[in-house]
């Protein structure tokens, strides 16, 4: 079955509302999932596969006296990786780049979306190790390395800068921004199996209608009513 992209958004926010996400960061996580699933990512079976980890357990916090280097402990970048990119972005526009080591990153998959958005503020972004190239986001497409689709690189650094990185030509492992628009055209389809588990937790935040809203109808009003 197909989705719209704001149903596929808005049945991840519900899910991670019922796990116990906060109110923003629900939605922070709920735009990894939705914006994997768009360019053809896995959203949604990356979510159904990984819920058990952080359920009722959200920790997003990290010191940012982390002096370039940060150890995530395996949580997962659905919880720390919003803040964690936002304070990049950040200093990246006070002093044009930044560079942090991570090390013991579970699934670094669910930074590129991060990655992504702060790309469309000019920020643009390079993950390496040693010589190896693993994930450059620039304006015209973005270059992932299959070990971090895989979740499989758990130590890198992360550059961010106001300067565009180069990308290697002809990759097979681009991702041309055009994949966004031809799904959001003709609709999301996730596996059925993992949308039905994301739609049981999301059902957990159901609050059944009362005798009072019920009286006021489908607006509800408010309190001052």
């Amino acid at each position: 079955m197909s989705y719209s992209y704001y149903e596929v958004y808005t049945n991840a926010q519900r899910a991670f509302s019922g796990l116990g996400f906060p109110y923003g960061a629900d939605e922070d996580a709920a735009y990894i999932i939705a914006w994997l699933e768009a360019f053809d990512l896995y959203g949604i079976n990356l979510f159904s596969s990984s819920y058990p980890k952080f359920d009722n357990s959200y920790n997003g916090s990290f010191d940012s006296k982390l002096n370039n280097k940060l150890n995530l402990q395996n949580r997962s970048c659905l919880m720390v990786g919003p803040g964690l990119i936002d304070y990049m972005t950040f200093q990246t526009n006070k002093n044009n780049e930044i560079k942090i080591e991570i090390i013991n990153c579970a699934d670094p998959l669910f930074l590129i979306p991060l990655l992504y958005r702060s790309m469309k503020k000019n920020i643009f972004s390079n993950i390496v190790d040693g010589k190896d190239t693993l994930a450059v986001i620039n304006k015209e497409n973005i270059f992932i390395h299959p070990k971090l689709k895989k979740n499989k690189h758990s130590n890198f650094n992360i550059i961010l800068s106001k300067k565009i990185f180069e990308t290697l030509d002809n990759n097979k492992d681009f991702i041309d921004y055009s994949t966004l628009k031809k799904n959001l055209s003709s609709g999301l389809n996730p596996n059925s199996v993992d949308w039905d588990i994301i739609s049981e937790i999301a059902f957990r935040t159901y609050v059944p209608e009362s005798e009072e809203s019920r009286e006021k109808g489908a607006g509800g009003g408010d309190a001052n009513d």
